[in-house]
């Protein structure tokens, strides 16, 4: 985070007074350096960086090898002083920007472009004097002196300007004693705009003051040119700016004027969330992209991750295709048809074909969540040929189609997304999910569209749908068409004529029908919820029964647990707390590790007594476990650093006192106590193992020796699962932290029966474990830093979504030091994700296969023992 005092300097005296000056007030100024700079601003063809909020620069200090590539935020003016986020990195010589060394700013510039080409926006040049301000041996900041020339076709500028950044041992305090002393004894100006946004100002030939921001500005005109309500709420805001009242702007663009006096009205409270997706996170620092599978070179689409066809992607999800095509080429038409509405072109239409092939491409997977499988599919399975933001695209339509999704739900799945897209393109993806939606009813049955059926009728589009029952599908498109209506203001009405029809056209109702194919089955995939364990050593023979391990574990975490609340209550030593919780994570981990040999039903309201009793012990642990990083990150800075977190500290100390008080409360109710007797009345009862054979006598397998073969495969079976997901451009957190929970089922299955394994089980716990702790890690880092960015931004600890979203940022004193955290947090997710694919090797290297193989000989090597 960038913070500094700007200023004009309207005299020229003044500006060589500043140069030589030794002192500020109290403030010694060090010896002056002189810089020659040229920057050079880059943007796409469209300015999607400025319409996310932010600018990127490239700066030349002549005479030097190499250039230096910040990003920043716009618009971060707040009582006079500009705070903006502010990424910066060195680029050698012959660089390009998509080559940066630094990962995270690298990720950033292709989150923001989307992988769209950068062009240059515009040059400046200044003469800049820099001096070092000290109190002491503190640096307090840093100030420059500049003479700007900004040159922009015909127009030239040349103005002086002083800036004063704050550094890290600098205060707001100090910072605001300086401008009062500069302000009262020199002629300065504050200066409003950052040298971008002057250079702009100058480049749009526009005043100081206007009706938009820059990032406004400029995301307006992204939409400017489209056809549907966004297109045109865009155009009413670039008229109004351009002086036009709304009787002009209203017989411009063919709209009521009441409905623009109202659409500005919200505008004004609302400013760009008016619009769907303008996503809160875009301006606020949070990006999700992660681009370490990257090789970047000078050609963007240089990548080393594996690129997928049309055919593999239908043979791996076993999709039908013919029916796919049915829906693309129903698709096909109404785009055609309908092309005087929304004017989208031959680029748009080819991704609305494979949109439409795709449409269904996550129903084999979880057909409860079709639509947001299939976006997560062409995430980490890309198309062959499709570029970065053409896969982004496509993607987003595949969520979007959701018939469930209505129109007042679209700002919320916007922002849910997490694909940051310049609203261009997020509108195209909502304009070709609107025909999908239609379109998709169609792919079972004989029904479709004729271009020639298609036609206005008046103040709506009449559709005439074809085929056997077409009745039905009719009322079924009229359930679908709620989108495309809002978005084009323009009814849709969907009928089917009985019409006598020539052979010419019953030939070309043949040529389009496509297979019919029912659906044959769905098959929903239960993810694994495994709970944490440590080694249980205790005496497992291959001839026991699956249910007596199981109460042996039972039994021993269940005395850990009781043999720890004691001192969890006094609360002295933090590790009973933590023994306490471990030992229910290790209960609920062997009740799912054991499932098939219990009676559910008598377990069940066990198990809910466990999860009530980790909830209530939860919060208190995970304070503590924050406050223990944070105080390992406050260790490795200098003393003088010790209280950079000082701010912080205080409200986890107030919210562990609530988290404690109300962990108490439960441990003392009289609902813990009845759990207590009854779970430890359960396990002294033998009636919970199911029966050993069926009801007509059959044997069933229920012996360690008979089982667990085919459960450690199972497990390394739930982990290799994971492999598809984790090799595209994008790496899924919410995977990743799943793999956890599946890579604790097969630590757990080790560690229970460690001793029928033999020493090879140790190994491959060390190695699974490894895995587990680095995905722990980083799932701690994703956690860590969204609540310090809600802390920064609101003064609250938690992640309600009130304060998630909220779009209020309030400023506090004193927490630059947590702003420090913030970023070393994040740098320490991304090292995690960059180094993430050397430890998942070594659990899918060929080398550890075998290991379970070996394993499995040792237990039956200890079976012929018997």
């Amino acid at each position: 985070m960038e913070t500094e005092s700007k200023f004009l300097v309207m005299d020229e005296t003044d500006f060589q007074v500043l140069e030589t000056s030794s002192l500020l007030l109290d403030y010694s100024l060090s010896e002056a350096i002189i810089q020659n700079i040229e920057d050079t601003f880059l943007d796409t063809k469209k300015n999607a960086l400025m319409s996310g909020g932010y600018f990127l620069r490239l700066r030349k200090e002549m005479g030097k090898e190499g250039q230096w590539l910040a990003i920043k935020s716009l618009e971060g003016l707040e009582c006079g002083v500009h705070t903006r986020e502010d990424y910066v990195s060195f680029l050698p010589k012959e660089t390009s920007v998509f080559e940066c060394p630094d990962a995270r700013t690298r990720d950033i510039i292709l989150e923001l472009s989307s992988g769209l080409d950068l062009l240059p926006l515009m040059k400046l040049k200044q003469k800049r004097t820099v001096r070092q301000v000290k109190l002491g041996d503190r640096l307090i900041a840093e100030l420059s002196l500049d003479h700007v020339s900004l040159k922009s076709g015909q127009n030239e500028k040349f103005y002086s300007e002083l800036e004063l950044k704050l550094k890290t041992e600098g205060t707001h305090q100090d910072l605001q004693a300086i401008e009062e002393h500069l302000l009262g004894n020199y002629h300065l100006v504050k200066d409003l705009f950052s040298k971008f946004e002057r250079a702009l100002l100058l480049k749009e030939n526009l005043p100081e003051k206007t009706l938009l921001s820059f990032r406004e500005r400029a995301f307006c005109l992204q939409l400017a040119d489209q056809e549907n309500i966004y297109g045109k709420q865009a155009k009413i805001l670039l008229s109004l700016e351009k002086g036009l009242n709304t009787a002009e702007v209203s017989l411009l663009l063919k709209v009521p004027e009441q409905d623009i006096e109202a659409f500005y009205s919200r505008f004004e409270k609302e400013r760009l969330f008016s619009f769907p997706f303008s996503s809160k996170n875009n301006g606020s620092g949070e990006f999700h992209f992660h681009a370490g599978r990257y090789a970047l070179g000078k050609s963007q689409e240089n990548i080393i991750f594996k690129e997928w066809t049309l055919e593999t992607l239908f043979e791996l999800y076993g999709a039908d295709r013919a029916k796919a095509e049915k829906t693309r080429t129903n698709a096909f038409i109404l785009f055609d048809v309908l092309f005087p509405y929304h004017r989208l072109g031959q680029q748009e239409r080819k991704i609305l074909g494979l949109a439409a092939l795709l449409h269904d491409i996550g129903s084999s997977v979880f057909p409860k969540e079709t639509y947001k499988i299939g976006e997560e599919i062409l995430l980490t399975h890309p198309l062959k040929g499709l570029k970065l933001h053409e896969l982004r695209m496509l993607a987003l339509i595949m969520e979007l189609q959701s018939p469930k999704i209505s129109v007042k739900d679209l700002s919320s799945v916007f922002e849910k997304s997490n694909l940051i897209l310049p609203p261009e393109i997020k509108n195209k993806a909502l304009i070709l999910a609107s025909f999908i939606r239609i379109s998709g009813i169609f792919e079972n049955r004989s029904w479709g569209f004729l271009p020639d059926r298609i036609r206005q009728v008046e103040e709506a589009v009449e559709v005439e749908i074809f085929g056997p029952g077409a009745e039905k599908a009719a009322k079924k498109a009229e359930k679908r068409k709620e989108l495309w209506e809002y978005l084009f203001g323009t009814k849709l009405s969907f009928v089917s004529k009985k019409k006598t029809i020539s052979k010419k056209k019953t030939d070309e109702i043949e040529n389009i029908e496509m297979r019919v194919e029912e659906i044959k089955g769905e098959n929903e995939i239960k993810e694994e919820n495994k709970k944490e364990s440590r080694n249980l050593k205790f005496a497992i023979r291959p001839e026991n029964s699956m249910a007596m391990v199981a109460h042996k574990v039972f039994s021993r975490q269940f005395a850990r647990m009781l043999a720890n609340e004691k001192g969890t209550l006094k609360g002295k030593n933090v590790e009973n707390l933590h023994d306490m919780r471990v030992a229910i994570r290790r209960m609920k981990a062997a009740a799912k590790i054991f499932e098939a040999y219990l009676d559910s039903k008598k377990l069940e309201p066990h198990l809910e007594g466990l999860k009530n009793t980790l909830g209530a012990l939860s919060d208190v642990r995970d304070l503590d476990v924050f406050r223990e990083k944070a105080k390992e990150y406050l260790n490795k800075l200098p003393s003088e650093n010790e209280h950079d977190l000082d701010p912080l500290f205080a409200v986890l100390a107030e919210e562990r006192k609530k988290a404690r008080k109300s962990m108490i409360t439960y441990l003392k109710s009289e609902r813990y106590a009845n759990f207590k007797k009854d779970f430890s009345d359960f396990l002294d009862s033998e009636s919970w193992a199911l029966p050993t054979t069926t009801a007509k006598h059959n044997a069933l397998p229920y012996r360690v020796k008979d089982v667990l073969p085919s459960i450690l495969y199972a497990r390394f079976a739930d982990i290799s699962a994971y492999s598809e997901w984790l090799e595209g451009p994008y790496v899924s957190i919410e995977r990743l932290h799943r793999l956890r929970i599946a890579s604790k089922g097969l630590r757990y299955t080790l560690e229970f029966f460690g001793n029928v394994l033999g020493k090879e089980a140790e190994v491959m716990i060390k190695e699974v474990t490894a895995l587990q702790n680095h995905l722990g890690d980083l799932h701690d880092s994703v956690i860590a830093i969204d609540l310090l960015g809600s802390y920064l931004q609101t003064g609250d600890w938690g992640l309600s979504e009130r304060k998630k979203y909220s779009i209020e940022k309030k400023t506090f004193e004193g927490l630059k030091g947590v702003e420090a955290y913030k970023a070393y947090r994040e740098e320490e997710l991304q090292t995690l994700l960059d180094t993430f694919p050397e430890v998942w090797l070594k659990v899918q290297s060929e080398e550890f296969r075998p290991r379970i193989e070996n394993v499995i000989k040792n237990l039956y090597k200890e079976t012929m023992a018997l």
